[in-house]
């Protein structure tokens, strides 16, 4: 009989479907995250699982009870339901695990209190559609069912939570409750230096028990790590800045930054590769033009034409930091400027190097040999440090801890 294995998070994105696409012939996965149908989006997800909504459950424990997951898997346990059922399940006894996703790099300088509320208001917008006002209330009372339902220990933390959090952002809400009963039983994270970096953000304690186990959704990355002859053209791995209005992103400075960059790869006869997020807009890209390719679902496909890697601070730059013919710049060009680099955390690896205008980009790139160099140097250290081994085999390591509980 297959195990069974709650996943809550955003099944939409197909990043956070790695550990199901992995275990699904040998567990039967159900995803949850949304309160109803109107906010599921991406089919992939049923090609290794079932999903279901708030909406269809009274509380945690009724959940717990009709579903009979042997584990449960959180990549986030920030939303109230996402509290709720952890503590349910833990009450219960069944194994809850935060499983790392990314590096989430989060500065309260970076981070504008009007774009918060404006995030709040079109959220509410949304939810408050007509067509699913009933459901809205019903996600809503599936955290106060599971107050009710809960014994005194739960209660009272439950009833803490709501208080702290709905007048506190998600990073204070952590510094400001320090029970265990806001945690999975343990964590499964990539590395040392990013379960530090956790650690500090969610308020984790010191004797937080944690397992390390590499980045799986970069395994097939690593055939790539010692690639001996490569082409001379470059990726750039975008991030939604203008989507979510960080650091003083504009639709209208996102095409003019767009523009600007593809006459720098054009001036030096590069052809430009562009990786979208999944939350960007096309419209951003108006200012596309030259020798520029939007890449695809096969995108990692162009990693031997390429030597240069542009980004922001983005998880997705790490592997190409690992590869030894990869030279990475991360470009702190932002309409608003922070304290720090928005890219400091891997800056501090010197497995990668900021610019700051596209007049130094193009003098980095044309003494791109001893700016890879320079990188070159800190790769090992920063494989080390930050990816724990970049291998291949994370996802057996991941496999090892989730089916057969074995320390790796």
């Amino acid at each position: 009989m297959k195990r069974r294995i709650v996943l809550v998070g955003d099944y939409n994105r197909s990043d956070f479907l790695y550990v199901a696409s992995l275990l699904h012939t040998e567990v039967e996965f159900y995803f949850i995250e949304f309160i109803n149908e109107h906010f599921f989006k991406n089919k992939e997800c049923l090609k290794f699982g079932q999903v279901i909504y708030w909406k269809n459950f009274s509380n945690a424990y009724d959940l717990i009870n009709k579903i009979r997951p042997d584990t449960i898997i959180f990549y986030f346990i920030e939303s109230y339901n996402h509290v709720a059922l952890n503590v349910a399940a833990r009450a219960i006894g069944i194994p809850t695990i935060h499983l790392e996703h990314g590096l989430r790099f989060k500065s309260e300088s970076l981070f504008k209190e009007s774009n918060h509320w404006e995030r709040s208001v079109n959220r509410l917008k949304k939810l408050s559609h007509v067509d699913h006002l009933y459901d809205r209330y019903a996600g809503r009372m599936f955290f106060w069912k599971t107050i009710k339902k809960s014994e005194q220990r739960e209660k009272e933390f439950l009833d803490l939570y709501y208080s702290v959090r709905k007048r506190n952002s998600i990073q204070s809400t952590f510094e400001k409750i320090r029970n265990p009963l806001r945690l999975a039983d343990r964590y499964i994270s990539f590395s040392p230096l990013i379960f530090d970096y956790h650690k500090k953000t969610e308020g984790l304690p010191d004797d937080y028990p944690v397992c390390y186990v590499g980045i799986p959704f970069f395994d097939h990355f690593a055939k790539w790590r010692s690639l001996e002859m490569a082409g001379k053209n470059i990726l750039f791995i975008d991030q939604p800045l203008y989507e979510q209005k960080i650091l003083g992103w504009t639709i209208d400075y996102k095409k003019e930054f767009v523009t600007k960059l593809c006459r720098v790869t054009q001036a030096l006869d590069k052809k430009l590769y562009i990786k979208p997020h999944p939350w960007n807009e096309k419209s951003g890209y108006e200012g596309v033009s030259g020798d520029v390719i939007m890449a695809g679902d096969e995108w990692e496909q162009i990693i031997p034409d390429i030597n240069v890697v542009l980004g922001f601070s983005s998880t997705l730059l790490m592997p190409f930091m690992a590869m030894d013919h990869i030279t990475c710049f991360t470009l702190e060009m932002h309409p608003e400027k922070a304290d720090i680099n928005y890219s400091d955390f891997l800056l501090q690896s010197k497995a990668c190097e900021p610019v700051y205008n596209f007049e130094e980009l193009k003098t980095k790139l044309i003494d791109l040999e001893s700016c890879h160099l320079q990188q070159k140097k800190h790769k090992a250290h920063f494989i080390e440090n930050w990816m724990y081994k970049f291998d291949g085999n994370s996802s057996q390591r991941l496999r090892k801890v989730l089916l057969k509980n074995e320390a790796v």
